[in-house]
């Protein structure tokens, strides 16, 4: 080379006598590895994934002051001392190497600095991306509580494990913008080893609570993990041993983990919300959790266990909220289950209500029984719809207050607003009996029958209960489907226990061929002595079979009685044959329905 080194020939020629590219290379093909190691090991060890995105950071912070120490420094056998200022003639002749040398050094720094940035790059991204999806991605701020197993070895203390799983569906609902799925939906897996990716596409969440609960004596021993449900992966577990008096203390520790890791991993910032005790009697709420898990069953002798519980509840601790509005669930449910006095229940069942509204105004559940109560069985339409705002105003997610206000208003004939409410009833509990036929029966009687159909049989599958079966039957049989309805009246004639089940074939033979009607009235009269099934069975068929006289006159009946069944009058397309005639209009007159009558129109 002839003449003298431009001034950028010698700033290189000294980063390269320092070492600095050498640096550059060795740090960035260092980094790059470390985060590729990292974006593996992070998710397989269980680490939040904050942990790839610092060591991105602190990679990417790291390399200008690595530099400057190259520059500034060098290594000797004597250590680290400052680096000493080049000699002129040592610049000039890294100036003079030949190109091939002197690029080498350059091009393996602009390599390694390339790999970093593409190391950070990759993290920041991938992250950012993961977050968006997760933001954008309603399954993932959601969340299943699966029934805790009991591993006292005591199956009496199997209401405690369950207790403890429903609270704390209960206390996580309290966290806004996280969807949590109903009891109802979450404890059909009890006993169950289903794979909870399964778990994660049957209710639409993204992750499950499970656990296990040890009680001896007082003292409590709890295992809690939280899993994705879309990797099988555990975010977060946690065992805690405490004492029996510590169980409000422990929900919401669990609750606060779970938001705290919510937080962390899916960008949700609300905690759940400090409820004050409900009772600081453990025995009393010992009685609650057996009153809850007995009313669970809605079985004859759960509902009168229940009763019984609820009350004992409230004799150790008067001011007990919770066990008023469990009373008064277990007083409107009995009418339907069992032989109780109706008007006995539905006097007790507004008072333990309106007691729980006194002590605790906030209380969601309180407000939807009562005005259940109040428009099942007393037919108090304009005040039960008080009630369900209010309740819905208090916790706009109380699926059991969504659905029954969904069947309040197509009851009045208020379809389209209905529809609102039974989708999310169905979003947040979609394993739920009541959540499928009720959004089975809205659809039936907007006229939609192939969605009501594929909701009848989904309510079915999940219990095949008589009143679904009956309902589901008569709506086959309304739009001519005569094969498909014999079948369903028939699996409802077995489930009844009627002695001769084949007879409901015959039934519907004669809604199909009038030459064969009057041997379908003999056999729905042989049905009709076989069993006290509920009389409201039997108006659909009459009506079916012509029998207009007979079935206004089981109209009139079941209206003196009272009988909550007629509820249905004034949108069952199953009685359209009925819309003229001057009874059946008084009697839906004078029931006080808000739509003023029949209004569904084929």
């Amino acid at each position: 080379m002839t003449g003298s080194p431009k001034r950028y020939q010698i700033f290189f020629a000294e980063l390269k006598r320092r070492r600095v590219f050498r640096v550059a290379a060795v740090y960035g093909i260092v980094a790059f590895a470390v985060m590729q190691a990292a974006d593996f090991l992070v998710p397989a060890l269980l680490l939040p994934e904050t942990v790839a995105s610092g060591i991105a950071l602190v990679a990417i912070l790291g390399f200008p002051i690595a530099l400057v120490l190259a520059w500034a420094f060098e290594v000797t056998p004597d250590g680290m001392k400052r680096a000493d200022p080049a000699a002129s003639a040592e610049l000039r002749a890294i100036v003079a190497q030949p190109i091939s040398s002197r690029l080498s050094a350059g091009l393996l720094a602009l390599a390694g600095t390339a790999l970093l940035v593409g190391g950070v790059w990759w993290v920041f991204h991938d992250s950012g991306a993961t977050s968006g999806e997760v933001a954008d991605s309603a399954s993932e701020r959601s969340i299943a509580v699966l029934p805790f197993v009991n591993m006292s070895g005591d199956p009496e203390n199997e209401y405690f494990s369950d207790g403890l799983a429903e609270e704390l569906i209960n206390v996580l609902t309290k966290i806004e913008g996280l969807k949590v799925a109903a009891r109802t939906s979450a404890f059909s897996f009890k006993g169950k080893n289903t794979d909870v990716r399964e778990i994660g596409e049957a209710l639409g969440v993204g992750n499950v609570l499970e656990g296990s609960v040890r009680k001896s004596g007082d003292r409590v021993r709890i295992t809690a993990q939280l899993i994705q449900t879309n990797d099988g992966f555990h975010l977060w577990s946690e065992t805690y041993d405490r004492q029996l008096d510590d169980i409000f203390a422990i929900q919401d520790e669990i609750a606060e983990a779970i938001a705290a890791e919510m937080q962390l991993t899916l960008g949700t910032e609300t905690r759940p919300t400090a409820d004050r005790r409900p009772t600081d009697d453990l025995a009393a709420y010992d009685l609650f959790l057996l009153g809850r898990h007995n009313w669970a069953t809605r079985s004859e002798s759960g509902l009168i266990a229940a009763l019984r519980y609820f009350e004992q509840a409230i004799e150790r601790d008067s001011t007990f909220a919770r066990a008023w509005a469990g009373l008064a669930n277990v007083y409107n449910a009995l009418p339907w289950w069992t032989d109780f006095p109706k008007d006995e229940a539905v006097a007790k069942g507004k008072a333990a209500a309106l007691r729980a509204i006194e002590l605790d105004p906030k209380s969601s559940e309180a407000y939807a029984v009562l005005a259940t109560t109040m428009y099942e069985f007393d037919w108090d339409w304009a005040e039960a719809e008080i009630h369900f705002k209010r309740a819905l105003e208090l916790d706009p997610d109380y699926n059991a207050a969504n659905l029954w206000y969904c069947q309040f208003l197509f009851y009045t004939g208020r379809t389209d607003e209905a529809l609102g409410y039974c989708e999310h009833g169905l979003a947040f509990d979609p394993l739920s009996l009541l959540a499928n036929f009720a959004n089975a029966t809205l659809h039936a009687y907007r006229g939609q029958f192939d969605e009501a159909f594929a909701f009848y049989e989904q309510a079915v599958e999940i219990e095949p209960a008589a009143n679904v079966l009956i309902e589901h039957a008569g709506m086959l049989a309304l739009i001519g489907r005569y094969s498909d309805a014999a079948e369903v009246y028939e699996r409802w004639a077995e489930i009844e226990g009627l002695q001769r089940p084949e007879l409901a074939r015959q039934i519907v033979a004669g809604m199909a061929d009038e030459d064969r009607r009057q041997a379908a009235l003999e056999a729905l009269e042989t049905l009709q002595a076989d069993t006290p099934v509920d009389p409201f069975n039997w108006i659909a068929p009459l009506v079916r079979l012509g029998e207009t006289e007979r079935a206004v006159a089981l109209v009139e009946r079941l209206y003196e009685e009272r009988n909550p069944s007629l509820l249905t009058i004034g949108t069952d397309p199953r009685f359209d044959p009925l819309r003229r005639d001057p009874r059946f209009i008084r009697i839906v007159e004078e029931m006080g329905l808000p739509n003023g009558g029949p209004t569904y129109i084929q």
